[in-house]
């Protein structure tokens, strides 16, 4: 796939105003603040914010602050999703102000414990200058599980917190994390979209279990169903945990006005190791390689191993773009942090330039059909390896499918403009500006 310039022309242009911007949100890992810090460094960060854990709010100091100068929103994840089930509580949850030796329940987040919870997120999020708030959320099964009506109430009452404590200014984004299933089901959907009206949020954060960038064709469509139930709220929709041509094709169907996800990590919601004991290993995954044009996530020598399997795959597959990788493959395998991030910006930055109403045609021909063109050809490689080649294979049947109800939906599209994030460089007039 093509890279996309970002640079801007030589000189004024006045020809028409460009599409307001689609929105990337980017979860920060515990040792991702490297990578981030060098990019904002060069100027290279086009993303709209960082969504930092309050369990390392020290370690990423120097991040939240580079990114708070640099324009980009600081986001405040709480945890509480992670600290109320069994495998996901820790000690470092416990060790937050809102936290406990054991997991959360519902009698945490009610009355006075409630409003004590909420304000010390609040005290937090001020005293670490975040620009906005995930709201305090949890799991939920059902429109009718009992968490999801507490935790509109907590959404409530952290806004009250905020603004009496000289937060009105800082946003609250509510994530609602449920099961790819109630995604499909209209009369839940609407239900949801109803309890939501009057909430206090800036955005609605949809993150959806069992969906992620491997959706097949199907999977994207019932998402943006879905996610076009919330559009109702009049709110800017975001998908959390979702990339690839997946998230990429809910921004161009304009299901969704921006995707957040990790870096190259947490492109799939799943929430399976949070339901059973805590395991610890003491070992780090190693960062992934982001092959684009095959729209794949690989590991390290998994990547390097195709690549390198014939002459023709290199010149195929390899990296061209010199900003992220002026040595090609070499620093693909060796920065894939850097790789991936400038890639999946630049296939944002694409995506959204194209005016709507013919937005999702092109995003088909320019970002799809390509993808699966490459894949019919390597798929069909003589490869040592037979697991890669079964997984090419795999990956070839979903993009395809991918292509093909893509292009149909795109030929019967009718582009309504979803509600969009707004920077926080739009949302904070500059002194003189």
């Amino acid at each position: 796939m093509a890279a996309v310039d970002l640079g801007q022309p030589n000189g004024p242009r006045h020809l028409r105003s460009a599409p307001a911007p689609l929105g990337l949100y980017l979860r920060v890992g515990r040792n991702d603040h490297t990578v981030l810090l060098e990019l904002i460094a060069r100027g290279d960060a086009q993303c709209f914010g960082l969504i930092l854990e309050a369990t390392a709010a020290k370690r990423h100091r120097e991040l939240r602050q580079q990114a708070l100068a640099a324009g980009l929103d600081t986001i405040l994840d709480p945890r509480t999703q992670a600290a109320a089930t069994i495998g996901g509580h820790s000690q470092e949850l416990a060790a937050l102000p809102w936290g406990l030796a054991r997991p959360h329940r519902l009698e945490d987040f009610k009355d006075a414990a409630g409003q004590r919870r909420m304000a010390s997120i609040a005290d937090f999020a001020l005293e670490q200058s975040f620009t906005q708030v995930l709201a305090p959320t949890h799991l939920v099964n059902a429109s009718t599980d009992p968490w999801f009506r507490i935790d509109c109430e907590s959404t409530g009452t952290l806004r009250r917190q905020l603004d009496s404590a000289g937060g009105r200014k800082v946003q609250i984004l509510y994530s609602l994390a449920i099961p790819y299933a109630l995604l499909r089901d209209e009369h839940e959907c609407e239900a949801f979209v109803a309890a939501l009206t009057d909430i206090p949020a800036d955005a609605i954060w949809l993150r959806i279990e069992g969906l992620g960038a491997g959706a097949t064709a199907n999977g994207v469509r019932n998402y943006m169903l879905g996610a076009n139930a919330f559009k109702a709220l009049e709110k800017p929709v975001v998908a959390d945990g979702i990339g690839g041509l997946a998230g990429l094709s809910l921004l161009a169907f304009g299901a969704a006005g921006g995707i957040a996800h990790g870096i190259t990590f947490g492109e799939r919601v799943d929430h399976s190791t949070w339901r059973r004991p805590r395991v610890e290993s003491p070992f780090g995954r190693k960062r992934r390689v982001y092959l684009s044009d095959l729209d794949l996530l690989l590991e390290p020598d998994i990547a390097d191993e195709l690549i390198h399997s014939s002459p023709r795959a290199a010149g195929l597959l390899s990296c061209r773009d010199t900003h992220c990788c002026p040595r090609g493959i070499k620093d693909t395998i060796e920065n894939p942090g850097r790789h991936y991030l400038i890639q999946r910006m630049k296939q944002i930055v694409g995506v959204g330039r194209v005016p709507l109403a013919v937005r999702s045609k092109q995003f088909v021909d320019d970002f799809i059909r390509p993808a699966s063109d490459v894949l019919a050809q390597v798929s069909n490689w003589s490869l040592k390896n037979e697991d890669v080649l079964k997984m090419l294979r795999k990956q070839r049947r979903r993009v395809d499918g991918l292509r093909v109800a893509m292009r149909t939906l795109a030929a019967s599209f009718e582009p309504q403009r979803p509600a969009l994030p707004r920077t926080r460089i739009a949302r904070e007039p500059r002194p003189g500006l």
